[in-house]
This record gives structure tokens, sequence and C-alpha cells, in this order.
């Protein structure tokens, strides 16, 4: 009997750190859902934003940034222009330390099947008039005129992971942002996609993908 005592609160320890590490992970799944939610809204953001210029990587970060604002938003932040300004100015930074935006398609391919010169003499991947355009399929990029108007995006953020120890249990160093926070931060990527069709004709070649 004296080699049982204490064992009812050994137990009692045990179920309550079980316990403990159940609410910390459900606190973190609530925000984790959250964020995907926010980065699968931001993620077609940045896809409208390439879609009216031409593909343009600057305007698709900027485009995520303020698809992401609302996970930047604090409770002192006041509910106003102003503060959402603010909150957008601490995105942008996040978009260009923690996030890749690659385009899928359409690729270089594609831009070498259809480019022509448009009304400055750029070359690119016209968009007008394509209910009229031949639908023949691209020896090099294997799309349609009509198919490489579509613009396909995926987005991959790293979400700082907050809640102590399931941060080190579900998430890896992140090193941009540690340095960049001044202290030690554990990411997950999400990662998304989006697709729109172009609303513009796509000129850069560089921003798009080999076949």
């Amino acid at each position: 009997m004296k080699r049982q005592r204490g064992q009812s609160i050994t137990e009692f320890v045990i179920a309550m750190a079980g316990f403990g590490l159940l609410l910390l992970g459900m606190l973190q799944a609530i925000l984790l859902y959250r964020a995907k939610t926010t980065v699968d809204y931001a993620a077609l953001e940045a896809a409208r934003a390439g879609a009216l210029h031409g593909v343009d990587m600057g305007q698709m970060q900027k485009g995520f940034a303020r698809g992401i604002t609302p996970l930047f938003a604090t409770a002192t932040a006041s509910p106003t222009a102003a503060g959402t300004a603010q909150a957008y100015l601490a995105a942008y930074p996040a978009v260009l330390t923690s996030t890749t935006i690659k385009v899928l398609s359409p690729n270089t391919g594609s831009f070498d099947d259809f480019k022509e010169a448009q009304y400055d003499g750029t070359m690119a991947i016209p968009n007008d008039t394509l209910n009229f355009r031949s639908v023949t399929v691209g020896v090099r990029g294997g799309l349609s005129v009509q198919d490489a108007n579509v613009l396909k995006i995926q987005v991959t953020f790293k979400f700082p992971l907050i809640v102590p120890i399931i941060d080190r249990i579900l998430g890896t160093f992140d090193v941009a942002r540690s340095a960049a926070e001044g202290h030690t931060v554990y990411s997950l990527p999400i990662v998304t996609s989006a697709m729109v069709r172009m609303q513009s004709p796509i000129a850069n070649r560089g921003n798009l993908p080999s076949p």
C-alpha cells in the first residue's frame, strides 16, 4: 500500500499534460483553418492582379498581400482605413520573405506559339477577340490561345505557428522570419492554387515557366 501512495497524483499530472497538449493542438488547428481560408482568398487576389497586369510578379505579390492582410490585423489596430493600411504594411514584407508565387500556366512554349505585336509593338500572347481565333493547339506549349489566356498559379505561404510546443511539433525553423523578427519562429507551409482568365496580354516571357 505504501508503494501506491502518490500514484493518483502522478496519473493526474500525466492526464493533465495530455489534455493540455490536446487543447493547444485544437487552438493551433483553429488558427491554421483561419489561415488556410485567408490564403485561399489571397491566392485568388494574386491571380486577379496577374490577370490584370500581364502576369506581373510584383503585382501578384501586392495582390496576395492585400488578401492576407486580415492575418496581420491586431486587436490594437483601429478598424479604420489607417488600421487596414498598417496591417497591409506588415503583410507585404511577409509576402516578400515567406511567400512563393509560381505560375503554372501558360508557359513559354505558348508564348512562342501565339505571340504577336501589340499596339505599341510589344510581343505578347494576345487577349482580344479570343472567340474568333483558331482553337488549334500550339506545338510548343500544348495549349490553344484560349487556354493560354487562363492564368494558373500556385502559392506557398509559410504560416508562422504561435502556439507553444505545437509550433515545434508541426513546424520547421523559419530562418528568414526569425532573423527579421528577432526571435525564434517556426512555420508551416500552406499551399494553394488559383485560376482566372487573363484580362490583359502577356508580354513578359520571363514570368512564365518552361513547358
